[in-house]
């Protein structure tokens, strides 16, 4: 429930990353690479199934760990059966109200290219690979090129598949339950929105 007066944020860029995986993560990069060769499609996220046979529960454990350190919260809020991976091409302003009902999205980007996550109103810059964010699906977002508005990237009709590696994200994401993380979503009363 909102507390009278607060806003809250789409996108929080935590400042924050895991450190001492950035060759898992390239690697894992790679692999989905192989495994996807006609590419990731634009406009929507794609769940890397075929991954996970090359992810191991050791991995993700340890990720999940160094995730909540860095947050500064308990691992438990992280479940392991909540843990997915994805990848896209670039993706015009949406919400996933209806698709994550519940819960916030914590992510760690694998791989970013030249794409950056944004909110309604704030320009794109690229994220480091193992950077650390928290995404509100229910709100709009979109993944746009570095310098772009969510206004000012066109939306691609047909959904192609995207190949070029400077136009591929792909990201490691633990949901949360909302209530846990609300707190992390709230801008000062004054403050300006984020939406």
């Amino acid at each position: 429930m909102r507390t009278m007066g607060h806003r809250y944020a789409t996108l929080v860029r935590t400042g924050l990353r895991v450190d001492g995986f950035d060759g898992a993560l390239r690697a894992l990069y790679a692999r989905a690479r192989e495994l996807y060769p006609e590419g990731f499609p634009a406009e929507e996220t794609t769940t890397l199934e075929k991954l996970y046979a090359h992810t191991s529960f050791a991995f993700v454990d340890a990720l999940r760990k160094a995730v909540a350190a860095q947050l500064a919260i308990p691992p438990a809020w992280m479940p392991m059966d909540l843990f997915q991976a994805y990848g896209c091409g670039p993706i015009a302003g949406h919400d996933d109200r209806f698709r994550f009902p519940g819960v916030y999205f914590v992510i760690v980007v694998a791989h970013s290219g030249r794409l950056g996550v944004v909110d309604r109103t704030s320009r794109a810059a690229r994220h480091d690979a193992g950077e650390i964010l928290l995404l509100d699906p229910y709100r709009n977002h979109a993944l746009v090129p570095a310098g772009r508005t969510a206004r000012e990237h066109p939306y691609e009709r047909t959904h192609g598949l995207v190949t070029d590696p400077e136009s591929q994200f792909m990201f490691l994401d633990f949901d949360v339950r909302r209530p846990l993380l609300r707190e992390r979503f709230k801008l000062s009363e004054k403050g300006p929105g984020n939406d």
